[in-house]
């Protein structure tokens, strides 16, 4: 006669119907996450904590002008001018890269009150001398955000990329003279405003 099968044992604590699973948006998840996930998709509503774009605005004319190769006038997406004349000189290739290094740079200074949401607009105005260097006392500042932190991060992106590579050599200029735009969680369009 077979014996029968022990019954399976059973805790002594109930066990809910489902397990516990919180939301992605809960108040343990860290704020870190939250912001790196706004940037890596900020079409699922997440802002990213600022922005500066890689392409030129104008081609040497204070305010835009036609871009040649340079990008069409008065377009944004850009975030910053050059306002020295170009002699024509395609300057695309080495704003891609003085951009990329103040971008880089920009990051590494970000104020915590713009990554959670903190906004403004800074406008800032440099040149660039033929070797690379950024001049003594430069940037300055025309337009602040009315937040120090904010301004301070813009001023310290340049300053801290300083020297960025020399000049093209087809240019003949001793210099270039910039404006830079950095835009903390505001759109695109506050940039020329």
């Amino acid at each position: 006669m077979d014996a029968p099968k022990p019954a399976l044992e059973t805790p002594d604590t109930p066990q809910p119907p489902h397990p516990l699973i919180l939301p992605k948006n809960s108040p343990t998840r860290s704020m870190q996450d939250s912001i790196r996930d706004a940037a890596r998709n900020p079409s699922a509503g997440g802002r990213s904590g600022a922005v500066i774009g890689p392409m030129p605005r104008s081609s040497g004319t204070p305010g835009g002008g036609a871009g040649g190769s340079q990008g069409p006038a008065g377009s944004y997406g850009n975030g910053y001018d050059i306002l020295t004349p170009t002699e024509g000189v395609d300057f695309s290739d080495y704003m891609t890269r003085v951009v990329a290094a103040v971008r880089r740079n920009w990051s590494a200074v970000m104020p915590e009150s713009a990554m959670l949401g903190d906004r403004g607009r800074v406008v800032l105005q440099f040149r660039i001398m033929k070797n690379g260097t950024v001049p003594n006392g430069e940037p300055v500042r025309l337009s602040g955000s009315g937040k120090e932190p904010l301004d301070r991060a813009a001023v310290s992106a340049i300053r801290s990329s300083n020297p960025f590579e020399p000049l093209p050599p087809a240019f003949s200029g001793p210099f270039i003279e910039l404006r830079f735009y950095f835009l903390y969680n505001l759109p695109i369009e506050a940039a020329y405003q």
